[in-house]
């Protein structure tokens, strides 16, 4: 499965999620924001970003990139995540375990993320 196909399945798990805890799901036109998605719940409306893995550490843990590849045939780019950029990172990870983390728990200037035991509160399946 190449990295769009695994987008594309992150951000449907996601809204398969969100519509089935009957929050409105709202998609953005084009692939040029840092939010694959905006949900609305209670009254807010929040930026989601979608992330699929199944990249593990050593010890067995599963780990998120937490930056934007881009590029083309003749360079490539790897851009952190910015501060308000979105404010929820949902996570799809290959053994079907499903994360919604909120944007303040983990600090911005980290190219990755574990989803060790301090992320374990924000699992939902």
């Amino acid at each position: 499965m190449n990295s769009k196909n695994k987008g594309d399945l992150a951000v449907s798990k996601a809204i398969t999620y969100f519509v089935g805890k009957q929050e409105e799901v709202l998609l953005p036109f084009g692939n040029r924001r840092p939010y694959d998605l905006v949900i609305e719940r209670e009254n807010r409306l929040l930026k989601v970003q979608c992330k699929y893995t199944t990249c593990k550490s050593p010890y067995g843990i599963y780990t998120v990139p937490l930056r934007v590849m881009g590029g083309n045939q003749s360079y490539h780019t790897a851009k952190l995540y910015k501060k308000d950029d979105f404010d929820l990172l949902f996570v799809y990870t290959g053994s079907g375990d499903m994360y919604e983390i909120p944007t303040e728990v983990w600090s911005r200037n980290r190219s990755y993320l574990s989803l060790g035991k301090k992320l374990q509160k924000w699992k939902i399946l």
